[in-house]
């Protein structure tokens, strides 16, 4: 008690120069805890806000089977598992798109109207036009590469795979008309086309017939893949996080990158430690050489400089958090940081940062400063009593 009580009446009391020193070290711990966790935040609020609309927009399981037959009766069979939300069928075909002078290899997905009205037919997704029962509707990244800027459009539909004719190999031709336009978010469903199977299989031959799922929990995509491959022999499992693993990754390097770029912050907040104990020391060598001379130990002084400079760092890191919290929420309850939502697949980033961060950011700067008053610290110990005494 003795050892705070003297913390408390030394941190700020001392010459005009040693308190701006004080608070000059108090600013800098605050600054750098700020400034990390709104980094933190933003970068997690960007990586939330792209895994929403991910989870959103996109399966969480994608099955591949080989015919229409296996897909409805996996799918009947998955619907009966009560991790499951929902799921639908649909196949691909390889199809190149001609317009005017526009040519574009592609994809169709043949699919039923539960997929049409559920994944695309919503609100903000499906903005031209709507799907016929002997047409399409377009990405509007594909609609953009094929020319269609308006709906209905008259678009070339060429089978890649050639059909035996009398006159030799011949590939399947037929024209189509475009009835909409779509804009998921998501860049390969964008970059396809959407048909319905029936009308696509009279004159195209699919690739894959695919099975998507969306779970009620989205994070238990790995474990749920992992049970279907066990107890469905011979269908082929992807998961979310498979398809955009390389993507989070890259994330992650990137708040990695920030995170150590906003820790040379933390780390001039602690040369300004340094700099206000090695002030301290020099301003308080009077009173602690009267100390040791009354019998104290080389290790009280030790321990009250250690204090000094760890107080320095919980107080400006316990205000940066304060801090940090109000900017959070005033930044999340007014959607301050606005950005362009056809490159972010959203309007603002939230700022989003755990306890756990906080945690780690406080013990970090705690540890700094801590390391930062070892050598004043040493430095106070190692004053002769007699010299200073005689000296002052």
């Amino acid at each position: 008690m003795p050892l705070l009580k003297l913390v408390s009446r030394y941190l700020f009391s001392g010459k005009p120069t040693t308190k701006f020193a004080t608070y000059t070290a108090l600013f800098g711990t605050f600054l750098a805890t700020v400034s990390t966790l709104v980094t933190v935040g933003i970068m997690n609020g960007f990586e939330e806000s792209v895994k929403k609309h991910l989870l959103t927009n996109t399966f969480h399981i994608t099955a591949y089977v080989s015919s229409r037959r296996e897909a409805e009766e996996f799918l009947n069979e998955v619907k009966k598992y009560p991790f499951v939300q929902k799921g639908y069928w649909y196949a691909t075909f390889p199809v190149i798109l001609q317009k005017g002078k526009h040519i574009v290899g592609t994809v169709i997905f043949g699919t039923d109207k539960g997929f049409v009205e559920n994944i695309l037919n919503r609100k903000g997704v499906l903005f031209s036009g709507k799907l016929t029962p002997n047409g399409l509707i377009l990405g509007n990244l594909l609609a953009s590469q094929v020319g269609v800027y308006e709906t209905p459009s008259k678009v070339t539909v060429i089978s890649p795979v050639a059909r035996v004719t009398p006159i030799g190999f011949l590939p399947q031709i037929k024209r189509v008309e475009v009835g909409g336009i779509y804009s998921s978010g998501d860049y390969y469903l964008d970059s396809w086309g959407v048909g319905y199977f029936n009308f696509l299989i009279s004159f195209l031959k699919p690739s894959n017939f695919v099975v998507g799922i969306k779970l009620k929990d989205p994070y238990s995509a790995k474990k749920v893949g992992k049970f279907l491959e066990d107890h469905f022999k011979g269908v082929f499992i992807t998961t979310w996080i498979d398809t955009y693993r390389d993507f989070f990754n890259a994330l992650k390097l990137e708040k990695l990158g920030m995170i150590l770029v906003v820790s040379l912050i933390v780390l001039v907040a602690s040369f300004n430690i340094v700099s206000l104990l090695i002030a301290k020391v020099r301003e308080l060598s009077v009173d602690f050489a009267i100390f040791r001379a009354f019998g104290v130990g080389r290790k009280f002084i030790f321990s009250l400089v250690l204090l000094l400079g760890v107080s320095v760092g919980l107080a400006g890191s316990l205000l940066g958090v304060a801090v940090a919290e109000v900017i959070a929420y005033v930044v999340n309850h007014y959607k301050l940081i606005r950005v362009p939502q056809e490159l972010y697949t959203t309007p603002y980033l939230p700022i989003i940062f755990s306890i756990k961060e906080i945690i780690l950011t406080v013990l970090f700067i705690l540890f700094l400063s801590l390391l930062a008053s070892l050598i004043p610290a040493f430095s106070a110990v190692r004053e002769r009593v007699t010299s200073v005494l005689r000296n002052d």
